[in-house]
């Protein structure tokens, strides 16, 4: 009986364990450049050209990200360069009630899958050479 109770009781304390994370602020990651969403507008008129998108969304559980990712904002969001401000340092982010401004904070950490990523696009680029060449060699 005293089995079951313990048992009962560690299956209890792991489930209640689980919980979603909660964000210090929103934000999005830009060539691996992560840049706190602020509650300030961005006119139109100081709008440049957009410079990318949210691609991936960070992990509520654990935190984790990689590419160009946000923890609030959908993938899509779009980013654009702020006139007059260098791209490192500010951008515009697509917000439902227009454009706000984010500032860069940190680098992003490390993440294996950036990496990944480039290494897949290599192999099949070199994998398309190769079988050019096969092509050729056997259409002479």
């Amino acid at each position: 009986m005293r089995r079951v109770i313990g048992l009962v009781l560690l299956l209890l304390s792991v489930s209640l364990s689980a919980q979603a994370l909660s964000w210090a602020y929103a934000f999005v990651v830009l060539d691996g450049r992560v840049y706190e969403v602020m509650d300030v507008a961005v006119l139109d008129d100081d709008l440049g050209e957009v410079v990318g998108e949210v691609k991936t969304m960070a992990d509520d559980m654990d935190g984790s990200y990689y590419g160009d990712a946000s923890n609030m904002y959908p993938i899509g969001t779009t980013y654009r360069k702020v006139n007059g401000e260098a791209i490192e340092d500010v951008l515009a982010v697509e917000d439902e009630s227009g454009w706000k401004r984010a500032e860069y904070r940190h680098d992003a950490p490390f993440s294996m899958r950036d990496h990944l990523d480039k290494v897949a696009y290599g192999f099949v680029g070199l994998g398309l050479v190769v079988f050019v060449m096969y092509r050729f060699r056997r259409t002479r």
